[in-house]
């Protein structure tokens, strides 16, 4: 069955990521993050909470633990004063380098023997099966994620 693998895939990436990053005391949770902020410095908290279909709660306990951390800042949104908006400390950009070099050492040994379209095709596959996912379960609770 085809969730199982993804179930095995996705636990072995948070293993395989979480010992990795054990020296630098980071998460998989919050390697996943700032990838989002490298991309998008200034990201509105609520925006990663949507990006990763994941509860608002969730999101702001593992901010906390990176702001603590010194890996990032949370600032107020000056046009909305409810929102959040989360920003890269010069500690997270210097990681940046190590921490995308760990993600292509993933993603090249996961991908190994596969050609450039094989590759294409697999992630256009996988995306494709994710919005369904959650367009059915958008559905299934009356549009919440």
């Amino acid at each position: 069955m085809i969730g199982k693998q993804i179930s095995i895939l996705f636990r072995q990436l948070n293993l395989y990521f979480n010992r990795e990053l054990s020296d630098i005391h980071i998460s998989s949770t919050e390697l996943l993050y700032l990838s989002s902020l490298y991309a998008n410095d200034g990201i509105p908290q609520d925006d990663l909470a949507q990006e990763y279909t994941v509860d608002k709660a969730a999101v702001t306990r593992t901010i906390q633990l990176m702001e603590k951390k010194g890996l990032v800042l949370r600032r107020t949104d000056a046009s909305d004063k409810r929102a959040k908006k989360i920003y890269l400390t010069e500690k997270a950009r210097s990681l940046e380098p190590k921490l995308r070099e760990l993600q292509a050492r993933w993603i090249s040994a996961m991908t190994e023997g596969m050609n450039t379209s094989e590759i294409a095709h697999f992630t256009k596959q996988v995306h494709t099966m994710a919005e369904r996912a959650k367009q059915l379960n958008q559905k299934e609770i009356g549009g919440e994620t």
